[in-house]
């Protein structure tokens, strides 16, 4: 049970929330979307929700090209994010929350390869993920919890993220000729 220590139950369920949907509570309000999370109640709310979690630990989630991003001077002091590849928008340092897809892809400049360890997906120097998500799969990969399965002792409830693991495609400098051969 020495990765329920390293990664803390609420980083799971955070992974497992939807964000930027419209609060329940506060419907007919402008600007209601599910743009925070709770550290210490495990949920998400709107700026209409902050009172009743003032006092609160929380995080505000951010959008960088379409997927959920999290400031890293929010998470500095929650969660140890080293390793984890941080991109710049807004003249702040953010941290993707789940894998990123091939649409976020970037080409590489430097003659050696970077990869995030989960997914292949490319890196700048020194980072060894590309998202929380993925730290948090290479943490609990040699344990028998696979699944990152952890029992909440309070609400007697499972906690079972989502995340997946995507086969290791073979690197190879050129691929596969797209076009005929000239005859």
């Amino acid at each position: 049970m020495k990765s329920i220590a390293v990664v803390p139950p609420w980083v799971i369920v955070m992974y497992n929330t939807e964000f930027f949907r419209n609060c329940v509570s506060h419907q007919n309000a402008k600007k209601n979307e599910l743009d925070r999370f709770c550290i210490e109640c495990a949920q998400s709310f709107c700026s209409h929700c902050f009172p009743a979690h003032a006092l609160h630990k929380h995080v505000k989630i951010r959008r960088y090209i379409y997927s959920d991003v999290i400031n890293q001077q929010d998470l500095c002091k929650l969660f140890d994010f080293s390793g984890i590849q941080t991109y710049h928008t807004n003249k702040a340092k953010v941290l993707f929350l789940k894998q990123r897809t091939n649409q976020h892809q970037q080409q590489q400049s430097n003659s050696r390869d970077y990869c995030c360890t989960i997914c292949d997906k490319s890196l700048q120097e020194n980072s060894l993920y590309c998202s929380i998500a993925c730290k948090v799969l290479d943490i609990y990969r040699d344990d028998e919890l696979c699944c990152l399965e952890h029992e909440d002792e309070e609400a007697g409830f499972l906690i079972r993220p989502t995340l997946t693991k995507r086969p290791r495609l073979r690197n190879s400098r050129k691929g596969v000729p797209l076009r005929a051969p000239m005859f």
